[in-house]
């Protein structure tokens, strides 16, 4: 920390880092992005002079070298979070990290590890834990006002919202298709809603039924089919240690009645709650 202000360094200049996270970083009083690094010259001088940046690099390693960055932000595609967070733990920055973490379980343990090592905050971008109805609602679960959850339904479906990006739907850069993308943000606030229990087993199932067929259409543009190699439709069901169990079903393109149902429906035994519509099923108080 420099005067006062955290120095910040981002790397990845794509649609979420310019939309989100910069804009973000920039809002912050006790905040300054120092510097940007992205494989291409031309795009980080785009957002040099667009958001008024002084250092700009083609290697992320040049920003990681600048002593006065205390954050390293990660706005990369999903399978290069993981070498990119363990070199940034190497230079003792502290690291935010676009969702997933990693594509791989393993990965996520060594990252954790490293960071506790050297002694550095490592996060995951999961916002949705920090919406105001999120905070308001874990109070009352922490409260005991649900009693015990031992049951959720989470949804991350959409109809025909298919990122059409090669970053999104090819797996060596992405790792999977909507449990990687959207699913994890349900997951994440699901889990963090049932007090981040141990768990004990997953089943799943994936299926591509949609996406490869020329006659769907997506509501973001066209995509590449042949290139097209995730799963469009996922869905899973976790038992955990405790005995509490979540369903969850995701997906990019899926024959239903709503645009979209971004969801988790919680039952407890003194009530249930469907977040983040609020309402509350029970028979307190008559």
């Amino acid at each position: 920390m420099k005067n006062g202000k955290y120095g910040i360094g981002i790397i990845g200049v794509g649609g979420i880092a310019r939309g989100s996270h910069i804009p973000g970083w920039k809002k912050l009083k006790d905040a300054e992005i120092i510097a940007v690094a992205y494989i291409s010259e031309e795009k980080v001088k785009e957002v040099k002079e667009e958001f008024d940046i002084p250092y700009v690099f083609t290697d992320y390693k040049k920003l990681l070298e600048i002593e006065e960055i205390d954050i390293v932000d990660i706005c990369t595609p999903n399978t290069t979070h993981f070498p990119i967070t363990m070199d940034a733990l190497k230079y003792r920055k502290h690291v935010l990290c676009e969702k997933p973490l990693a594509v791989k379980a393993e990965h996520v343990e060594k990252m954790m590890e490293l960071s506790k090592k050297v002694d550095k905050k490592l996060m995951a971008a999961q916002h949705h834990r920090f919406r105001p109805e999120s905070i308001a609602l874990k109070k009352l679960i922490d409260k005991g006002y649900f009693g015990e959850i031992y049951h959720a339904i989470s949804f991350a479906l959409r109809r025909r919202d298919l990122p059409p990006r090669p970053t999104f739907i090819k797996k060596e850069l992405s790792g999977g298709g909507p449990m990687f993308d959207i699913g994890v943000h349900i997951l994440d606030l699901t889990y963090w809603f049932m007090g981040c229990p141990k768990v004990h087993s997953v089943k799943g199932e994936i299926y591509t039924k949609l996406a490869k067929r020329k006659d769907i259409k997506g509501l973001w543009g066209e995509w590449d089919r042949d290139a097209y190699d995730v799963e469009d439709f996922a869905t899973g069901f976790i038992r955990f240690e405790n005995g509490a169990t979540v369903l969850l079903s995701c997906s990019f393109l899926a024959n239903m009645e709503k645009i979209s149902d971004f969801s988790t429906t919680l039952f407890g035994t003194e009530a249930g709650i469907k977040w983040p519509d609020g309402k509350i099923a029970t028979e307190k108080e008559g």
